[in-house]
C-alpha cells in the first residue's frame, strides 16, 4: 500500500490497486475534526472523483474512536491551525 502525498498529519491517504483508503489519524483527541483533517479528507475525495482508475474509497480512522466530530476545545481556543491552503480550499 503506498501512502500519496496528499495526506496530512491527521489524515492518512494510501492507495492498495482501485481503492482508496482515508484514515482519520488523530487518536489522541478521539479524531476530532482538524484544518488538517478536513484537508487531506478534501483532496482524498477529489482524487476519487477525478480518477477514473479509483472504483471506491474507505474511510476508517486510527485509535478505539472512529470521530468525536467537530474539536470543539480548537474552536473555543481560536486555535484552528488553519493554513493558508486550507483557508482557500475551504473558502
Amino acid at each position: 500500500m503506498a501512502e500519496l502525498d496528499i495526506s496530512t498529519e491527521n489524515c492518512i491517504v494510501e492507495q492498495e490497486g482501485n481503492v482508496l483508503i482515508v484514515t482519520l489519524n488523530r487518536p489522541e483527541a478521539k479524531n476530532a475534526f482538524s484544518p488538517q483533517m478536513l484537508l487531506g479528507m478534501y483532496k482524498a475525495w477529489r482524487l476519487l472523483d477525478e480518477d477514473d482508475s479509483l472504483r471506491c474509497a474507505i474511510l476508517t480512522a486510527n485509535g478505539d474512536t472512529f470521530c468525536a466530530g467537530m474539536d470543539l476545545k480548537a474552536g473555543a481556543d481560536g486555535d484552528h491551525g488553519a493554513t493558508e491552503e486550507f483557508m482557500t480550499l475551504m473558502g
